[in-house]
């Protein structure tokens, strides 16, 4: 039998290999003995320097006069490594010595200091690795990768665990929670979300010096120039013409009372739960009790708020910040109707599109209402339902409509100045009109009077626009500085207290490309970031900006493909919050913008969200279906795996008047109870599918939640309001 040959070939094996520097000769293993590989498992050894980061940028030194210079040194005195040496990707736990460690520097050479540094050009790119939060870590990591090492940060989520994480605090927040907020421990970083209290009181003190000042504010404060109106000329021409009486029905929903709302009038929806609540006691009472308690039984109220009819959309609406009394004020735009703009021809009409031309001169009122809380020993205050809501102030203008606006939110403390006014401030107030210009004005009114006042705007104290385009959405950094989204893309910033008055356009002193489209939304991370920018365009691009480097500090979410115009930041859970492209409601952590989770979902899409209050964790949401959803997400932000509940605040409909002189038939259901919050992202279980396709509903404008806010104020942070599309307010005492 022949004896069996090997069929392995034999000699060297043929090599391939496509490394320019192998080819060279100039591999790393070249020059390094080749050690017989063992078969098995081995324990994997690591070098000492674990910088790898680090051995990409060192280079060795090949200057001949600088190691001469360096060996001329006496050898008496030692030699400290510079601060400078610390690793580039910030961390203080190794250096790096490059005249030491002499390293490859693979055919590319970085420039030296003198003292050894790694000279970085500006430009130079660079990443650094981290974590994945959505690998298996352990809670002591992901809390790191969420909210970094800092101590500040740390302690000021400490506070926002310790103080919102119970249960009943889990969708609406709790009086008794609002008022422990003087006898809590602060860490030291609670009450400035991680700030330097210092910084935070400088800037509501000093941070004003500028508009008290009596050549910069001087100045500042004259370029506004007001003229009274008559009231007939205002409702006639700025306001929307009365199109009838609205319908509402609202209370118990198989007993519902309903009402008849004139224009600009206002209704305490607490008497129709009254009634109800008043027979029910009276039934009750009288098998069980004496009728001696019957009496003291029937003024307990279910809910107690306003209902106000504007008499056409909401377009925007927000709280006055900086109101330590019991009158609060609530800012609220309705633009005219379409009819009334039809005389009025916008220039560059049927050239470019309308969201990237400035609109006709339309008329447009920003409506200032006046509330009252009551006087009680508690530090949180409820509604005044004595005090009817009223019309304090009105200010029109001829620059198209009003299609954004915001408050300073900076705090700001009462100095003599405003005392010996005879006009009360109210605050600063930012805009964005139809014609693309930015506005500011001071916001002021007579002490004393509760009779409207009628003003119209002939110059604010402060306009600007950036060159060749429009802008399209603001928010503050600062006391003299606002941020502003434009049309191209760009991001401007303007200080508005060092501005050139004999400058036509001032210029903003940073002027950036951020998206390649129209931005939607931005918002400042202020107070613990002021410098970071988000924003939101219209190719469903979300971006995390720096505004010291905005070249390489960088970081993008997750795209969308159906834009949500939605985002601001919540400072308690030191976080952004925005809409999802579809009906959720999402998360986005400063330190892992890159990576959002769900925190809520809505019956339909997202149409509007409440800007965060600094008092509590709530966010509040609204859908184009009419429902405003509440939820506390800092049990999902601490415990990724823990469940997240909502809850309906109220559920709105609409639909058109059959009657003549009718404006529309509104219907309010309330006493939803808390329910788990859906936020998987597949077809398991979903009650929207039609032959296995998701259904997707086009609901009324009128039904359309277009605006939320909340009070920014400590003593009046349970009270929140909302706007619809039919043109009604309800403003309500929502702390349990």
């Amino acid at each position: 039998m022949p004896a069996r040959r090997s069929t392995r070939l034999g000699g060297t094996r043929t090599k391939y290999t496509n490394d320019p520097f192998a080819a060279a000769g100039l591999s790393e293993d070249s020059d390094e003995e080749k050690s017989p590989k063992k078969k098995g498992k081995s324990k994997v050894e690591y070098e000492d320097d674990l910088s790898f980061s680090d051995e990409e940028f060192a280079a060795p030194q090949e200057d001949e006069e600088e190691q001469e210079s360096a060996g001329n040194a006496s050898e008496d005195e030692e030699e400290e490594p510079p601060e400078s040496l610390m690793e580039l990707d910030g961390s203080d736990e190794r250096e790096v010595d490059a005249k030491s460690k002499p390293r490859r520097s693979r055919g590319i050479r970085q420039p030296l200091t003198v003292d050894g540094k790694i000279m970085v050009d500006d430009g130079f790119m660079h990443s650094r690795g981290m974590f994945n939060p959505q690998a298996h870590t352990g809670k002591n990591l992901n809390l790191q990768v969420n909210f970094g090492t800092d101590e500040r940060d740390q302690l000021a989520m400490i506070y926002t665990r310790d103080r919102w994480f119970r249960g009943i605090d889990s969708i609406f927040p709790t009086r008794d929670s609002l008022n422990e907020v003087e006898s809590f421990p602060t860490y030291g970083y609670g009450l400035t979300f991680g700030s330097d209290p210092e910084e935070v009181k400088r800037e509501r003190t000093h941070g004003w010096d500028w508009y008290y000042d009596a050549d910069i504010g001087g100045r500042f404060r004259k370029r506004q120039r007001l003229e009274r109106v008559e009231e007939d000329e205002v409702r006639q021409i700025y306001m929307p013409q009365s199109m009838g009486r609205h319908t509402v029905l609202i209370g118990p929903v198989d007993n519902q009372t309903v009402i008849e709302l004139e224009q600009n009038e206002a209704f305490n929806f607490g008497e129709a739960w009254e009634e109800r609540n008043s027979r029910k006691m009276d039934t009750n009472a009288s098998k069980k009790a004496p009728k001696a308690k019957q009496t003291s039984t029937q003024n307990r109220k279910v809910r107690e708020g306003w209902i106000i009819n504007f008499g056409h959309k909401i377009q925007a609406m927000e709280w006055a910040p900086n109101q330590p009394g019991l009158t609060q004020y609530l800012a609220v735009v309705a633009p005219i109707s379409e009819e009334q703009k039809r005389n009025r021809t916008a220039p560059l009409e049927g050239k470019v599109a309308p969201a990237f031309r400035p609109s006709a001169p339309y008329p447009c009122t920003l409506q200032i209402w006046a509330f009252r809380a009551q006087k009680e020993d508690s530090l949180t205050k409820t509604m005044d339902m004595r005090f009817k809501p009223r019309l304090r102030l009105a200010l029109c203008t001829d620059w198209g409509d009003l299609r954004c606006f915001a408050w300073c939110p900076m705090g700001r403390d009462t100095r003599e100045e405003d005392e010996e006014d005879v006009q009360r401030n109210i605050g600063l107030l930012a805009g964005v009109w139809g014609d693309g210009v930015l506005r500011v004005i001071d916001v002021k009114m007579p002490r004393g009077a509760d009779a409207t006042e009628y003003y119209k705007v002939e110059s604010p104290v402060f306009a600007a626009k950036p060159p060749s385009t429009l802008c399209t959405c603001l928010t503050w950094l600062s006391p003299s500085d606002i941020a502003v989204g434009c049309a191209d893309g760009f991001v401007a910033i303007w200080n508005i207290a060092h501005s050139e008055i004999s400058t036509p356009t001032p210029i903003p002193y940073f002027y950036h490309r951020v998206h390649a489209t129209y931005i939607l939304s931005v918002a400042s991370a202020h107070p613990t970031h002021p410098h970071l920018l988000a924003t939101v365009s219209m190719d469903g691009e979300t971006r995390l900006t720096s505004i010291i480097n905005p070249q390489t500090d960088v970081a993008e979410a997750s795209r969308m493909r159906v834009t949500s115009p939605q985002i601001n930041f919540s400072p308690i859970l030191q976080s952004f919050v925005s809409g999802e492209e579809n009906d959720f409601v999402r998360l986005l952590v400063i330190r892992r913008f890159f990576s959002s989770f769900a925190i809520s979902r809505l019956p339909s899409a997202l149409s509007t969200q409440a800007p965060s209050s600094p008092w509590h964790p709530t966010v509040l949401a609204g859908s184009t279906s009419g429902a405003v959803i509440a939820t506390n997400p800092t049990r999902k932000l601490i415990h990724s795996k823990a469940k997240q509940m909502q809850q309906a605040w109220f559920t709105h409909e609409w639909v058109p008047g059959k009657e003549a002189g009718s404006s529309g038939v509104s219907r309010f259901l309330d006493g939803f109870r808390i329910e788990k919050a859906g936020l998987l992202r597949n077809l398991a279980g979903e009650t929207r599918l039609v032959n296995n396709r998701v259904v997707i509903t086009i609901y009324e404008e009128g039904t359309h939640i277009t605006s939320l806010a909340w009070n920014p104020n400590q003593h009046c942070a349970g009270w929140a309001s909302a706007g619809m599309g039919c043109g009604l307010v309800r403003v309500e005492d929502v702390a349990v």
